[in-house]
């Protein structure tokens, strides 16, 4: 490979067809004459690593020109949805416009953001030294990628990026620039492992002493990239290393007192921080290969939630996954020499909803992870009822009416508890045979159970001679369990269980 040295940096000779996307062709059509336009960024480094392009694509843009207006008028002609907001913590493109277009299954999503300065190579030069590793701080121009006879595309790589893609490495472009943005640490462990790459000694010395900078960051752009480490299909991982580095503490500060727990009783083999972040690694694994695991009819809609524009029911999962066991510290007894958690997935569920909170995701997300956090040992009680002949239809059917819409993530979800645990392969199957039986009896008995009440509570009222009051309320829930149970399928059988009710 050719290498041509500048005073102001490296740059490489590449064939512009290695950058190539048919949308740079639209995207040049609305370029004004005088604008100098350079793709940076992820999509140049992916390129140089020989990277398949996948479904999801992002692109970031360098423009010498008003990058909304570019923006707006590229999503106009593409037919793409455009907003725009602010990069908090980052002064030198603190405005960022962003266009995406859906083409299930492919998502694109362009940054478009301005540099300014009289001399645009510098300008460029300098922009990619405020970047956060060697491998994103390249560019090209687009006019050179557009140019099918262009075999002497210049790529700028001032911080010598290639020389570390060639050995394998992810270092920083410099430790102050992590210590501006100190995101920067999260992404650095996300792209190393979803890379394939090394860090470098001085980042990981510099996250060992400086972990507790990630606090000043933005939650909300700690949020997105901790949501995009779990959308990677190994981000368990990179949780271990978040951990391992004391940055999930920093984030989370519950987590710090899982190394508390040292044993966790007779159905754990390991300490509690061990089986929490075991588990991170086999959700991933059986996120994986969930059709492996569950009939077809409980993974309908599992993958197919979207929240935040970008992410899944999956990273939320994955999420409800992290904090399952998150108040096992605060429940510790020990009761004639056992350890017991009791009401620790109560617990759990109340402070998985002040951590979201604290996170910002959202009400949907909050509601959803901390239901999975309240019942995620009901599998297991379910379990063990079954292998004693014990597991009745009252007990299938309470089941079904407390959890039967998150039935599909809480399976997947025990199934990776159950490996995190030690759990052997009899255990395991158990498990596997008690959802089998659950999903059975809905398939066959629950669809004959009625849904809606068959006596409202003015009815109630009516047939008792009784006012308006809790009595009622107590009266018609235990009505609505009752025909859950299929004690009760008809209105005249409503009728005569309310009336055996004690006032």
């Amino acid at each position: 490979m050719e290498e041509i040295l500048f005073e102001k940096g490296i740059k490489h000779t590449l064939h512009g067809l290695n950058f190539y996307l048919s949308y740079f062709d639209d995207l040049a059509r609305v370029l004004p004459r005088d604008c100098y336009c350079f793709i940076v960024g992820g999509w140049v480094r992916d390129r140089v690593l020989g990277e398949p392009v996948g479904y999801k694509i992002d692109v970031d843009l360098l423009l010498t020109c008003d990058p909304l207006k570019v923006a707006s008028d590229f999503a106009k002609l593409v037919g793409g949805s455009y907003f725009e907001f602010e990069k908090k913590g980052l002064f030198r493109r603190p405005t960022i416009a962003t266009v995406i277009i859906n083409l299930p299954p492919y998502k694109y999503r362009f940054d478009f953001a301005q540099i300014k300065g009289k001399d645009v190579e510098k300008a460029l030069i300098e922009d990619l030294l405020s970047r956060d590793f060697t491998a994103n701080a390249m560019a090209v121009s687009i006019d050179d990628v557009l140019s099918i006879g262009a075999k002497q595309t210049i790529l700028y790589d001032p911080a010598h990026g290639m020389e570390d893609l060639q050995e394998g490495l992810l270092r920083p472009v410099s430790l102050k620039n992590l210590e501006e943005d100190p995101v920067r640490m999260l992404r650095g462990f996300r792209l190393s492992v979803e890379k394939r790459l090394d860090l470098t000694q001085d980042f990981l010395d510099f996250v060992k002493k400086k972990a507790e900078l990630i606090k000043k960051a933005p939650m909300e752009r700690v949020s997105l990239e901790l949501l995009k480490i779990l959308r990677h299909r190994e981000g368990g991982k990179v949780i271990r290393l978040l951990y391992e580095n004391n940055l999930l503490q920093q984030i989370i500060p519950e987590t710090e007192r899982w190394k508390e727990i040292t044993n966790q009783g007779q159905h754990h083999k390991y300490p509690l921080d061990e089986h929490m972040l075991r588990i991170m690694e086999f959700i991933d694994q059986v996120v994986e290969e969930r059709e492996r695991f569950l009939p077809a009819e409980l993974l309908k809609g599992i993958g197919e939630k979207e929240f935040l524009g970008e992410f899944s029911d999956l990273e939320l999962l994955k999420l409800s996954a992290l904090l399952h066991d998150i108040a096992k510290p605060y429940t510790f007894e020990l009761r004639d020499g056992k350890a017991t958690f009791y009401n620790h997935d109560k617990l759990g569920a109340q402070m998985s909803r002040d951590i979201l909170k604290r996170l910002r995701l959202g009400d949907d997300a909050i509601q959803f992870v901390s239901k999975l956090v309240e019942h995620h040992l009901r599998p297991f009680y379910l379990r063990e009822a079954f292998k004693k002949g014990e597991l009745t239809n009252r007990g299938k059917a309470k089941f079904w009416r407390d959890c039967g819409d998150i039935a599909g993530w809480l399976f997947l979800h025990a199934i990776a508890d159950a490996f995190a645990s030690g759990d052997d392969q009899e255990e395991i199957s158990w498990l596997l045979k008690t959802i089998h039986e659950l999903e059975e009896f809905r398939r066959k008995e629950l669809s004959k159970i009625p849904t809606k009440p068959l006596l409202s509570g003015y009815e109630i009222m009516e047939i008792l001679g009784i006012d308006p009051g809790p009595k009622v309320g107590e009266i018609k829930r235990a009505l609505e369990q009752a025909q859950w149970e299929g004690i009760v399928k008809t209105k005249e059988e409503a009728i005569n269980f309310v009336k055996s009710q004690k006032l």
